[in-house]
């Protein structure tokens, strides 16, 4: 109990100001077309709770390109859009915030830009052979064959705060270079109004596929890869044909299936 006390005690003498978490995750856009962005800012005060701050003026930019602003909901969700670049790549986009009392926060992460015609492939990226595993060279083979005629998007279930460990994954594996995203996300929609008539993102509750919104803005988006039957059966929701590597089984008569990494190479799409 005396220990107890000492604990209120240390937490009353340091205040509870907390730090901020920023939540901003990689983003793909269209060139030449205003790129919908979303981020998230909580500030943990009383050590394990991430508290959603509202009111909090976010501003972003895309490369260096102008910048917009936007106010946190009562979740802490912020969201605009910003001029994507005219010419395909991947850019940095920076968030940011500062407070009244100066406190500020930053977080920088990818923009992905291209045509939106460009063909595009989803890849299930919780599964996909790492260092040590046998298979790694084969499909690293078979994902480098298929980027030399597409463009890759890596799906996953973890959290943003793991995405930047995933690139690193990715990377030191070798494998194609791409956006990584959930295969969830929070719904929003884009209204228009103030004096200048400035686009703002208002955040909803319910989550929606992440294929669903690609497949919108990248019709070319037609094929997806995988190796367990939940990534399959989200594929085939959204009407993508799936590749499966395995022995998972297919899910409707138009996937696709592989035994080994090495049949993929051997076979193709």
């Amino acid at each position: 109990q005396k220990f107890a006390w000492m604990l209120l005690g240390l937490w009353v003498l340091s205040g509870c100001g907390g730090y901020y978490t920023l939540t901003a995750g990689d983003h793909v856009a269209a060139t030449g077309e205003e790129a919908p962005i979303v981020v998230r800012l909580q500030r943990n005060d009383f050590f394990v709770l991430n508290l959603a701050v509202k009111q909090a003026a976010m501003r972003f930019q895309a490369a260096d390109g102008p910048q917009r602003a936007a106010y946190t909901d009562k979740l802490g969700y912020a969201g605009t859009t910003v001029p994507a670049p005219v010419e395909p790549g991947r850019y940095t986009l920076r968030v940011d915030h500062m407070d009244f009392e100066g406190e500020e926060v930053a977080a920088e992460t990818a923009l992905y830009v291209w045509p939106a015609d460009v063909p595009l492939l989803a890849v299930e990226a919780d599964t996909l052979p790492e260092d040590g595993d046998d298979q790694l060279q084969e499909a690293r083979q078979a994902l480098e064959e298929v980027t030399q005629h597409a463009s890759v998007v890596y799906l996953t279930r973890d959290g943003p705060d793991k995405h930047e460990e995933l690139h690193q994954q990715l990377t030191d594996a070798g494998y194609p270079d791409g956006p990584i995203l959930l295969w969830q996300r929070q719904r929003w929609h884009i209204v228009r109004g103030g004096r200048w008539n400035w686009p703002r993102v208002v955040v909803e509750n319910r989550l929606i596929s992440q294929l669903l919104e690609l497949r919108k803005r990248f019709p070319n988006l037609s094929q997806g890869i995988c190796t367990s039957k939940l990534a399959a059966k989200a594929f085939a929701e959204a009407g993508l044909r799936a590749v499966i590597v395995g022995d998972a089984g297919s899910q409707t008569d138009q996937d696709i299936g592989r035994e080994s990494w090495g049949e993929l190479v051997r076979k193709g799409l």
